[in-house]
């Protein structure tokens, strides 16, 4: 072990070497959350009410997308790396993947990249073939080196890229008080062109404008890095490894925004502009049923205000919208404080990730939440089970009221459940460690909010985790 003393140790650092000796503190599943149990799956005639009802009271609001856009999109391009390195043991595979590439949409301007650097065709052989994905990875095009919101996804009439379809949506279902505003979390380094390809898509639109904010992910919550052993990392200088820890430290961004309604949505989860109609259906929807069950739970809380505990008007919150709201004034009075968020879910497909659960709570029995793989025990049998039995899968798909029912701005890091950090695995230079990851956005940092899923089509969820996910249907014209 490194030697260091206590006095070498912040009370911070020396926290999470705590928390890795306690290790990951599992959820308690209790079941699934499904369709008409836990998963409201609206009929046509209430989904054209909700609708309605967003459209109409949306303009009262101010509204925010908040999309998480700091990522490399070095995981997409992580293939090609290997491909690069050896490149007759990949004979085969760069092969295949040439066959296919004329369908990317940035196709040609990767075509004339080559022919700018005198490259000959890829047609020519797999050195050929090699050059061009250099100029991808690492050359003039580069886009690995990029962040994913900045690489052209899609071709229409024009390319168009992550950060391009998430303002074209603000100006669609976002237009509310103050008019349409896209907050990107991003890294630092990048914010010109993020600030640019704004500019661009700005200077296209008639008589309006999308406003763009950023903010990075604070240094403070990075954590530190331990070896297998449990012992700190440190590097050749002698200074202990730290590492960012996890998306649920935007938890810290959000909490700075200042809107009534904020929808949020990963940066590489756009399909085709084909398919914008059915993605902004989807946030009427949700944006709608936000604003209804705000709307019922700002009723209850005039009555508590007066001193009442109405039995008929808690049951009917609950039965209506599968909440556990408290019967007793005490807890009542404390519940009504929390945030609120509706949660898209998609039918699962297969796709890996998160879904919903009824998980047990200390303070209302059970809730519904987001949970990860990561945060079930799968060594008991019974807890693998349920979570193998998810009907529905979570995309990332969230609209959230962070003001009090009297309009007042929410301390969003009083609702944390600071349980919920996880240890993962991961790699430096090759060495296996440890890392500490922070309640995740979605999941802990959102753990005790008032919380109603919602079935959306799966039209409405198409990542892009590897470079071949481009050639989905979802992304390509037709």
């Amino acid at each position: 072990m490194p030697d260091l003393t206590q006095t070498d140790l912040t009370p911070e650092i020396q926290d999470q070497l705590e928390l890795f000796q306690k290790g990951t503190q599992h959820v308690k599943l209790l079941r699934a959350a499904m369709a008409g149990k836990g998963i409201h799956a609206f009929n046509r005639e209430r989904r054209l009410d909700l609708v309605d009802t967003y459209r109409t009271e949306m303009p009262k609001h101010s509204v925010v997308k908040f999309v998480p856009a700091s990522g490399a999109a070095t995981r997409m391009f992580g293939k090609m790396y290997t491909w690069v390195g050896a490149p007759p043991a990949n004979r085969k595979e760069i092969n295949k993947f040439f066959k296919e590439i004329t369908r990317f949409a940035f196709f040609e301007e990767w075509a004339r990249c080559a022919e700018a650097n005198g490259i000959d065709t890829y047609e020519g052989g797999l050195d050929s073939k090699v050059k061009w994905l250099k100029l991808l990875l690492n050359g003039d095009l580069g886009y690995a080196k990029m962040p994913k919101g900045l690489i052209p996804f899609h071709f229409s009439e024009k390319l168009e890229t992550p950060v391009e379809a998430h303002l074209n949506e603000a100006l669609l279902y976002g237009n509310g008080v103050g008019g349409p505003e896209v907050h990107f979390t991003i890294n630092k380094n990048f914010e010109p062109q993020f600030q640019a390809m704004v500019d661009t898509f700005n200077a296209g639109l008639t008589n309006q404008e999308v406003r763009a904010t950023y903010s990075y992910q604070d240094s403070k919550t990075d954590t530190i890095a331990v070896q297998t052993n449990g012992d700190p990392l440190t590097d050749e200088s002698g200074q202990f490894v730290m590492r960012p820890g996890g998306h649920g430290a935007l938890i810290h961004n959000l909490n700075k925004i200042e809107a009534d309604v904020v929808f949020i949505k990963n940066v590489d989860n756009t399909g085709h502009p084909r398919l914008m109609s059915d993605t902004v259906r989807s946030k009427e929807l949700i944006g709608g049923t936000l604003l209804d069950i705000r709307r019922e739970l700002i009723a209850l809380n005039k009555q508590v205000s007066k001193g009442l505990v109405d039995a008929v008007t808690i049951d009917q919150v609950r039965d209506k919208w599968n909440l556990r709201v408290p019967r007793d004034y005490l807890k009542l009075k404390e519940y009504l404080r929390r945030p609120v968020r509706v949660c898209g879910m998609v039918k699962n497909e297969g796709e890996p990730g998160g879904g919903p659960f009824w998980c047990l709570d200390k303070f209302t029995g059970e809730s519904l939440q987001i949970i990860e793989q990561s945060q079930v025990d799968t060594s008991q049998m019974r807890q693998e089970m349920i979570l193998n039995s998810a009907t529905h899968f979570n995309p990332v798909d969230l609209v959230c009221s962070i003001r009090d029912l009297d309009g007042n701005k929410i301390d969003l890091l009083e609702f944390v459940n600071h349980d919920q950090y996880f240890i993962s695995e991961k790699s430096v230079a090759d060495q296996k460690i440890k890392a500490l990851e922070w309640p995740g956005l979605w999941n802990g940092a959102m753990a005790n909010w008032i919380t109603v899923f919602v079935e959306v089509p799966s039209s409405t969820f198409n990542p892009v985790k590897e470079l071949e996910d481009l050639l989905r249907p979802a992304h390509l014209a037709g």
